[in-house]
């Protein structure tokens, strides 16, 4: 079994978002997770450890992939296989 490294933490707390995740700041970050909490905790990506709030990484990275469409201008990785197209 092979394991693929990511390049977001495990999780983290709301209250202390990495620098290096979008929206690459905690109170940025608390707006993201206040604006669209139902489609997180639904993917999975927010979850409350006792009275904490706390973002799973991996399944936050999926769910700003399903969002990405709704970005102008986002680009995809040049590298990225794209499953739309064929190879």
């Amino acid at each position: 079994m092979t394991r693929t490294k990511t390049s977001l933490p495990h999780s983290w707390p709301v209250s202390d978002w990495p620098a290096c995740v979008y929206p690459n700041d905690p109170r940025k970050g608390r707006y993201v997770t206040r604006s669209h909490r139902e489609d997180l905790v639904a993917a999975g990506a927010l979850a409350r450890v006792g009275r904490e709030l706390v973002v799973i990484g991996s399944r936050y990275e999926k769910w700003l992939q399903t969002r990405a469409a709704d970005v102008p201008g986002f680009e995809i990785a040049p590298n990225r296989r794209d499953p739309e197209r064929t190879p």
